[in-house]
């Protein structure tokens, strides 16, 4: 039997509790902000308020007033392919990808600041307007998460079903979540007692 087509789904439709959230670093979670499954596909930065509820719910960057949605996906797509090529070991990485976040980082000049409010601190300032300070940021974290250590630990899920990406800390690690693990062992189980009952 063919499975059910997949159906494009408004993602101001999906409740907040059941956005594909895994808690890990930005740049795997913008990543993962396009979710195609076995019978949805969504995209939550289609349109400015799926960007505004997103970023509500898993950074804790401001979105500002004027956002071109089109620019944030470009970046996520170029971060997306990057971090699967990483996760598939990949002996190089697309420069195309690189480049488009290489330009979007271009689009506000940056620079450290140093915080000497509490305990010394560093972070990159841009400067520019507030869509491009936005989508510089973004551009950037993508690219010192792309270049830091945890970037050979991204792995792909592995249900089969599912297209998130996560950081494995830990070796036995195999799934984004306990929910795909889950169904992967309820699949299993299902395999097995079907070939176990006699007249099959």
């Amino acid at each position: 039997m063919n499975s059910p087509s997949v159906k494009r789904v408004d993602p101001a439709s999906i409740p907040v509790d059941e956005m594909p959230l895994l808690g890990e670093p930005f740049a795997v979670e913008f990543a993962n902000t396009r979710y195609v499954g076995e019978r949805e596909d969504v995209d939550f930065l289609e349109h400015e308020v799926a960007v505004r509820t997103w970023f509500a719910h898993a950074s804790d960057l401001a979105v500002p007033s004027v956002l071109t949605a089109a620019a944030l996906r470009d970046i996520r797509d170029a971060a997306r392919l990057l971090l699967t090529e990483l996760a598939d070991g990949s002996p190089t990485l697309s420069t195309t990808a690189a480049e488009v976040l290489n330009a979007a980082a271009r689009r506000a000049p940056g620079h450290l600041a140093l915080d000497v409010g509490g305990p010394p601190s560093w972070g990159l300032k841009h400067d520019g307007t507030a869509e491009d300070v936005f989508v510089a940021t973004v551009a950037a974290r993508c690219i010192l998460f792309l270049a830091g250590d945890d970037a050979g630990r991204v792995r792909r899920c592995a249900r089969p079903a599912c297209p998130l990406l996560f950081i494995q800390h830990h070796r036995a690690r195999r799934f984004c979540s306990e929910q795909c693990a889950h169904s992967v062992r309820q699949a299993r189980y299902y395999r097995t007692t079907k070939r176990a009952q006699p007249g099959e």
